[in-house]
């Protein structure tokens, strides 16, 4: 009879009842009755036979045996009882033939408490056991607003499509997004599937958990839903537990960001102290360059995004001369994009600047196994500390084009042309309807998509009387049409162009250059903590501005620049209420303004706007992709 083994797990039951004393915390075992007499259960489920994870029996039942286990289900009482001789030959029971006997259980937030077979649970936590077969009965709460009841909810939809109980998560819309990542959101999981996940999530948790323990409060599941987002669930089930425990040590500092729910911090000017020059660049530099390349995901020849960026890689090239090299890749995706970044690295490149968000893993992997090199992605919401976002704040530009559009407009409908549904975008749709609204309150705005499938805007344009459109902002080399910026439609289809915004990416990579050279970059660090940064620059920083042609009036021109100039000296905030969306609800309180943080989240339009925001299986194969990474809809 295992009656050693019966005071070895005293002795750990002892020590949980002293530390749950100590700290004030009620020393036994959890019981369900009490809990849920706080909670208004709606039904009470049979889940059948279930596998269920030992760690995640964490009470029983009812009361009645409770004060014979610490809260860490070891056994409390006296080696000479009645209970402990019965303890010690279920012991010796299960480690010669098994367990035998399913308990029966309840579960309720995915946490179990048993109503039969406390004693086999006990043992089996003792014995070290992964899981315990049980007859599992489901409580299940009325739905509420309730972080955690709402977190639950989600938990049983990927439960219904997995049968997956032995992980948890902490934040609402982890488990979706792990269906996501695995690539199963509607069908239910196969065996094979199953057991992939398993022997992938088993190795996770086998080294992240014991390095987190009493220092995240982030779940493995949490945990694992991040290192997907970077690895790649297909890529992840090929990496030994080795390789996993690698990626883990490298990926540390973003779990501990993540730990602490530290937002993005939207840097929207130059700070005093990234333009400071740290002692060491006083030192002599013997002439060396600083190598940096610029990455894009497409050809500056079919993609007028890139051909933007390339004006700016050429612009810092002229601006900086013999102190830097600059080299760029493109057409890059992400099949060779993990190789493009080992071979710039490699070459010696001390700065990469990826421009396309569809490259902000392959940034961000890089980022991560390459520490020497300072790698930046063009994006919105990258929210990572390891590697810094940048953009543009293009609706200040937008709303100087709507307030322009809507003092020449006659036929009161404007067109608004747009590409993708992503962060960043709505504010420029939004706040271009503001502009309008400011210079013709009773002018709608028609909302249409180039990338929505079967559907063709200037059709919609011309069944709707609109003659002023805003378009594209800017031409390919290969493209020599005028429909881009602000332009006219004339009787013969013909355009002519008024007002165009303007990226100027090359201002933006001066300053971060420059930051860089002067060694100042690094301060940034210190100024924003554990804050994820993204550089957000505007028209205070000269990176986004608004040039007209010959055809604009007078009048317009002066509308211009005052606007211009107030938006420069950052007077004017284009999102300023009284503003209202389509569903009549007030989003911007008359007098307020929308933060540059609240800017690139709107997921609304403003009530002036006719049209929608596209569903991603509503769009043409090429934007997909970059909508499934940035879309405002992503998430949901």
């Amino acid at each position: 009879m295992a009656v050693s083994d019966y005071q070895k797990a005293l002795k750990l039951g002892d020590k949980e009842y002293r530390i749950c004393v100590a700290k004030g915390m009620y020393p036994y075992l959890p019981v369900l009755d009490e809990l849920v007499s706080r909670v208004e259960i709606e039904a009470q489920v049979n889940l059948g036979l279930v596998e269920i994870p030992i760690k995640q029996i964490v009470g029983t039942y009812s009361a009645g045996r409770t004060t014979a286990f610490a809260r860490n289900f070891m056994p409390i009482l006296e080696p000479n009882s009645e209970f402990a001789t019965k303890w010690a030959q279920l012991y010796d029971e299960l480690e010669e033939d098994g367990l035998r006997d399913p308990i029966k259980a309840f579960e309720f937030n995915n946490r179990f408490y048993v109503m039969e077979g406390n004693k086999r649970v006990s043992v089996s936590k003792f014995m070290d056991a992964v899981s315990i077969e049980g007859s599992v009965t489901r409580m299940v709460p009325k739905r509420s607003d309730e972080p955690e009841i709402r977190l639950y909810y989600e938990f049983m939809e990927f439960y219904e499509l997995t049968g997956i109980n032995y992980l948890y998560m902490s934040r609402e819309g982890n488990f979706r997004k792990l269906l996501k990542q695995t690539g199963s959101t509607e069908e239910k999981w196969t065996k094979e599937q199953k057991s992939d996940f398993s022997a992938f999530f088993s190795f996770f948790e086998k080294e992240f958990s014991p390095r987190a323990t009493g220092k995240l409060t982030i779940t493995a599941g949490d945990a694992v839903v991040l290192y997907l987002s970077i690895y790649g669930y297909k890529e992840a089930l090929e990496k030994n537990q080795t390789e996993i425990k690698s990626d883990i040590a490298r990926l540390w500092n973003e779990f501990v960001n993540y730990n602490s729910g530290a937002e993005m911090t939207l840097v929207l000017n130059p700070t005093p102290e990234s333009q400071k020059t740290s002692f060491s660049k006083l030192l002599p530099r013997g002439g060396s360059e600083t190598k940096i390349a610029f990455i894009h995901d497409r050809s500056a020849q079919e993609s007028p995004w890139t051909y933007a960026h390339e004006l700016g890689r050429m612009y810092v090239q002229d601006v900086f001369g013999d102190k830097i090299a600059v080299t760029s890749v493109d057409r890059v995706d992400n099949e060779d994009a993990d190789d493009v970044f080992d071979a710039a690295v490699e070459a010696g490149n001390k700065v990469i600047f990826a421009t396309s968000p569809k490259l902000m893993s392959a940034a961000l992997r890089a980022a991560v196994k390459h520490p020497e090199a300072i790698i930046l992605n063009c994006s919105m919401n990258l929210g990572h500390k390891t590697i810094r976002s940048y953009y543009l704040r293009m609706y200040e530009a937008k709303f100087i084009m709507g307030a322009i559009a809507g003092a020449m407009n006659d036929s009161g409908n404007i067109g608004y042309l747009c590409d993708y549904p992503i962060h960043g975008t709505t504010a420029e749709i939004n706040a271009f309807a503001c502009g309008v609204q400011m210079t013709r309150p009773s002018a709608k705005v028609y909302l249409e998509w180039h990338t929505v499938k079967d559907r063709d805007p200037y059709e919609a344009f011309k069944e709707n009387n609109v003659k002023l459109i805003s378009g594209r902002d800017m031409n390919s080399k290969t493209n020599q049409g005028r429909e881009f910026g602000l332009y006219a439609l004339q009787e013969d289809g013909s355009g002519v162009n008024l007002a165009m915004p303007v990226r100027h990416w090359g201002k933006l990579y001066e300053d971060i250059i420059s930051s860089i050279l002067r060694g100042g970059y690094k301060n940034d660090e210190n100024v924003f903590a554990d804050q994820a940064l993204n550089y957000f620059w505007g028209m205070s920083s000269d990176a986004v501005d608004v040039i007209y042609s010959r055809n604009l009036p007078t009048g317009g021109v002066r509308l211009l620049r005052s606007l211009r100039n107030g938006m420069r000296l950052m007077d004017i905030n284009p999102l300023t209420g009284p503003i209202y969306s389509q569903d009549g609800i007030l989003r911007c309180e008359d007098g307020q303004t929308l933060s540059a943080k609240e800017a690139v989240k709107i997921d609304w339009l403003a009530e002036n706007i006719v049209g929608y925001l596209p569903d991603i299986d509503e769009l043409k194969d090429e934007a997909v992709d970059l909508v499934r990474i940035q879309g405002i809809k992503s998430e949901e």
